[in-house]
């Protein structure tokens, strides 16, 4: 069946995010006088600030310090520029290819609802796609935060898709086990932060050299 509409996530996918984010979370461990070189070691970008937290300080996890952590990196992160942070050659024209040909197209991603908005909006991403969801984005209603397999099937829900034509597009374990938790085919991209072991879970790779599929 031909694939209509397309799932992407945004940090390692379509941008390298990696630096603006790091940088904001160090300085946020360091504020709240956390173990730095903890940090150093265990830090991974893609899942949520709870699962982070959760693996770098199991011993200290609670969600008052994942509330802190949160409001940390928010005081650093969403500042609105992100100088750090630089769009993967070529992923936005093929994303225009695809809805070009009738695609609807999607950003779904465990990044903050703020961030994710202004990112969008500052590289112009907001006129692109279809719709934007991001994992906390309804936090403050009857759903929550919502993990990336709940996030994708709330999605797929509210736009009525047929999973059979769907693609989720990503670079870490956590896009393609939401893939295949909602039944949907997904890609990787191999320029992210995935792990070859990551990547060989997605139902195929994308080589960055022509159209996706």
């Amino acid at each position: 069946m031909k694939k209509t509409t397309w799932f992407f996530d945004l940090d390692g996918t379509l941008a390298d995010t990696s630096d603006d984010i790091i940088e904001s979370f160090r300085k946020t461990i360091v504020d709240l006088g956390l173990d730095e070189d903890r940090f150093n070691r265990l830090f991974v970008i893609g899942p949520t600030i709870d699962d982070i937290i959760k693996k770098m300080y199991p011993e200290l996890y609670s969600q008052e310090l994942c509330d802190k952590v949160r409001s940390g990196f928010s005081k650093y992160y969403d500042v609105g520029d992100f100088p750090l942070t630089k769009e993967y050659p070529g992923i936005i024209d093929e994303i225009k290819r695809l809805k070009a040909s009738g695609a609807k197209v999607f950003i779904v991603t465990n990044k903050r609802w703020k961030a994710t908005k202004l990112m969008a909006e500052h590289f112009g991403w907001n006129v692109i796609f279809d719709g934007l969801y991001s994992s906390d984005m309804y936090k403050d209603g009857p759903l929550g935060v919502l993990k990336k397999p709940e996030l994708l099937a709330h999605v797929i829900k509210e736009n009525s898709c047929d999973v059979d034509s769907c693609v989720m597009v990503g670079d870490t374990i956590n896009d393609f086990e939401a893939a295949k938790a909602n039944g949907v085919y997904s890609v990787a991209v191999p320029w992210g932060y995935g792990k070859s072991d990551e990547l060989a879970q997605a139902s195929c790779i994308y080589a960055g050299q022509g159209p996706l599929l």
